[in-house]
């Protein structure tokens, strides 16, 4: 009879634990349009101007300094544990049809920061407006 009650509990404790897990349909829904709307590029003109828009949305965003930079990568995050706040790193990473820019937001704090993946997408939004 212990035994029983033992594996009922366990079961509805792994039950409740996979479920905490799961994502709620707006959470994947926002998931879904961050994926549908990174921002790519083709032509040269296109690039550049997404590339700069990209960049000024980190100097807008981002609670650091840019802190290295490169035609394949931006870099704003902090290099000191006592900072706090929203650091950014932009990746423009090779595709089949040209580029991805790509954006990885990190919170350095250890009360949060505001909704990494709203900021996400407000950055894909900013970024694709810039295109062709």
């Amino acid at each position: 009879m212990h035994k029983e009650t033992l594996i009922k509990c366990l079961s509805v404790m792994i039950l409740l634990l996979l479920a905490s897990c799961a994502a709620s349909p707006e959470l994947q829904a926002r998931r879904d349009e961050y994926d549908r709307t990174i921002p790519t590029c083709s032509s040269n003109t296109d690039c550049q101007a997404k590339w700069q828009a990209a960049r000024s949305w980190v100097v807008a965003n981002s609670d650091f300094a840019i802190r290295s930079e490169s035609e394949s990568r931006i870099m704003a995050t902090s290099t000191m544990v006592a900072q706090g706040g929203l650091g950014a790193t932009v990746d423009r990473a090779s595709n089949e049809n040209g580029y991805q820019i790509l954006v990885d937001l990190e919170c350095f704090s250890a009360y949060g920061c505001p909704n990494i993946l709203d900021s996400m997408l407000d950055f894909n939004r900013t970024v694709n407006a810039a295109g062709n």
